[in-house]
Formats: structure tokens, sequence, C-alpha cells
């Protein structure tokens, strides 16, 4: 599937397909539009086998578009080459488990080191689609300046516990929480007042 390019055309029409060869040359990496990532995502549901569409790349399509929107090229070039592989995911942590999808009343905080050089970040997410095999974690979080989303690599102090849901277990939900989470100024997004 990395071969024939499907986890990149997963993520829709865009620049991030230029230069690829798509299913062998059937479709041009310009002329790829939603119709064509419609009979991707049709062909897929075929397959009938439940956990196969629930667990392939379920996070990641809605977790590496801010990276291709919004990252440097040098960390997009990395996280997506990663992603686009197969041999890395990235899951969106937005929702969380008081306030749901509302991001003007999320709680997971991200605070700034005095010297400026880095951010620590505390908090929880609820209901993240993939996030029991993510390699990486776009976060909503709470600023001084409002509303930021960082990229969160997993690592000391994220912690992912499975949900059961209604749905396949395949999609790995999970509950993940930020305790302490410090890191440098990797990828910060998408500020807004929040209020």
């Amino acid at each position: 599937m990395a071969e024939s390019n499907l986890h990149a055309m997963r993520m829709g029409p865009g620049k991030h397909l230029h230069g690829k060869t798509l299913y062998g040359g059937v479709v041009k990496p310009e002329e790829f539009d939603y119709f064509h990532e419609m009979v991707i995502n049709q062909e897929l549901a075929r397959v009938q086998a439940r956990g196969y569409g629930d667990g392939f790349q379920a996070g990641t399509v809605i977790g590496l578009p801010p990276v291709l929107n919004y990252a440097n090229p040098t960390l997009k070039k990395e996280i997506v080459d990663a992603c686009f592989s197969g041999k890395k995911n990235i899951s969106l942590a937005i929702s969380e488990a008081f306030v749901g999808s509302d991001v003007a009343g999320m709680r997971t905080r991200a605070v700034k080191s005095e010297d400026g050089k880095y951010y620590t970040i505390n908090g929880a997410k609820k209901w993240i689609t993939g996030g029991m095999h993510a390699h990486y974690f776009t976060v909503g979080t709470k600023t001084d300046k409002g509303l930021t989303v960082f990229l969160v690599p997993r690592q000391e102090g994220v912690e992912t516990r499975p949900i059961k849901t209604a749905y396949s277990a395949a999609a790995g939900t999970a509950y993940v929480t930020f305790k302490d989470v410090g890191f440098g100024l990797v990828f910060e997004t998408m500020q807004r007042d929040a209020r």
C-alpha cells in the first residue's frame, strides 16, 4: 500500500502527491481529486472486514492534515514520509472527557518555560481514534495565546489506555494523558484567542 502511495492518496488531493506515482500511473498526481479519494474509500469498505477498515490509518487520516498544512518543511518531510511509508502513525487529540469536542472548553494546557525554549503539557484526551497505535499526536491545548496545536511524539509522560467502544477495537480508540510532557518548540500552529 505504501509502494502504490495509497497512504498518501488517503489524505485527498494536494501537493503531498506531486512527484509520486499513483497506482502505477493510473492517475496523475495533479489530476487526483476527491472523486478518486471516494473510490479508494468505497473499495476499502468493499473488503467487508470492519476491523481492517477501522484500524487502517483511522487516526492518521485526521491527525496528519495539520502537519501537512502547518509544519515546517523539515519536520513535515520527516513525519509525513514516516506515515506514508506505513512505519509510523499519528492521531488527532482534541476531544476531552468533560467538554467533548468543544475546543473553547478545553482543559489541556501547555505552559511555556521562563526561558521560552520549551513547553510543558498537562491534561487528558478521550475518544482518540488510533491513539493506541500512534507514534505522534496532534494535540489541541490552551496556552497564554489562546488555542494552540502541538505535534507531540509518544514519549515519557504520554500514556494511552484503550477505551471500549461500540465499534471495532481495531481502531485503537484511546484515553490519552499528558503528564508534565516537556519538549522543544518543534511544532506550534493555529494560535487563536479561544474566548
